[in-house]
């Protein structure tokens, strides 16, 4: 009976960690599903437009994060570099830092800080982390802060 009850319980106790492994996922989709509803779609910036924008691939690939760039402006493919930001600077946009997991975002902002200053990140990360900008692995950077918070 005892062996019985053992195995019921190891087995229960795998299940249950196993839902809260799978529950520890990227708040991403549920963000982007979010916007969607509201008008917003996802578009990929050509590198002139990252250029323009500051937005370098060496600061997401060495933060590990992905930037996604939502709007609500009608984009064309023929639009001009020029044409496109005049659209987005118009429309309404949202920046969304997507980082592998809350650990990649504590690293990219610690790593090249000493001991007393990354005391202090932690003490402050934690304060930032019930603001309506964080949702788990992801950052709003700039845009509704409304649709964001919904997420949480």
């Amino acid at each position: 009976m005892k062996k019985k009850l053992s195995v019921v319980f190891a087995l229960a106790l795998s299940a249950v960690m196993l839902f809260v492994l799978c529950a520890c996922g990227s708040t991403w989709g549920k963000i982007k599903s979010a916007y969607e509803k509201e008008g917003y779609t996802e578009i990929e910036l050509s590198e002139e437009i990252k250029e323009a924008l500051h937005l370098s691939d060496e600061d997401t690939e060495e933060s590990d994060a992905t930037v996604h760039f939502l709007t609500n402006a009608k984009v064309n493919d023929d639009d001009s570099t020029l044409e496109l930001i005049a659209k987005i600077v118009l429309s309404k946009t949202a920046i969304v830092w997507e980082y592998k997991n809350v650990e990649a975002v504590q690293k990219a902002y610690k790593e090249d800080l000493n001991e007393e200053q990354q005391e202090k990140f932690d003490e402050l990360w934690k304060e930032y982390q019930k603001s309506d900008k964080v949702n788990g692995n992801c950052i709003l950077v700039f845009g509704d802060a409304e649709i964001f918070k919904g997420t949480k």
